[in-house]
């Protein structure tokens, strides 16, 4: 199954999207930029956003107890020598395995990911390659726009279901 297939499945059932990062701290930011976005026009029914910043930790409890089936974790990621603004996405307990982290906030993400799993949720990161997330703000040009992309690809996945192209 590819990316898009298995986005579309997950946008068919209850889902939240959260957001992760730090505005402060340039391409960090792209997982907020994403929730922000999405956050600006209604949301159809079964697709939560939660902005959750750089403080994951702090929505586990509620994003557990919550009635979406699908957590999407939407963060900046460090992908070795992928280029600048490179997507990945698939399910966090198996990029983590095979990454041995891939998430600027790996800790509090993969501890998050691992204690929603066990509430019985499908937990899958959808990651931007990072450029610099040193401190700064604003989006790199390559990051604003995959950022840009997961946001349409949401929109469309929830209201219409994603096309492959």
């Amino acid at each position: 199954m590819g990316a898009a297939e298995a986005l579309r499945r997950i946008l068919s059932e209850k889902t939240c999207v959260v957001g992760i990062g730090n505005p402060y701290r340039n391409d960090d930011g792209a997982g907020v930029a994403v929730a922000e976005a999405l956050l600006r026009s209604p949301l159809r029914d079964g697709l939560e956003v939660v902005n959750a910043e750089d403080v994951l930790e702090n929505h586990v409890f509620p994003l557990a107890a919550g009635a979406a089936r699908n957590i999407l974790l939407v963060d900046a990621v460090r992908c070795g020598g992928a280029p600048v603004g490179s997507l990945i996405f698939g399910r966090l307990r198996e990029m983590e395995e095979l990454a041995g982290g891939l998430s600027t906030h790996k800790l509090s993400l993969a501890t998050s990911g691992a204690l929603l799993e066990s509430r019985g949720k499908a937990v899958y990161l959808l990651g931007i390659a990072a450029g610099s997330t040193d401190f700064g703000r604003g989006l790199s040009e390559e990051v604003a726009k995959s950022a840009d992309t997961i946001v349409e690809l949401i929109r469309e996945g929830a209201e219409h279901g994603i096309r492959e192209h």
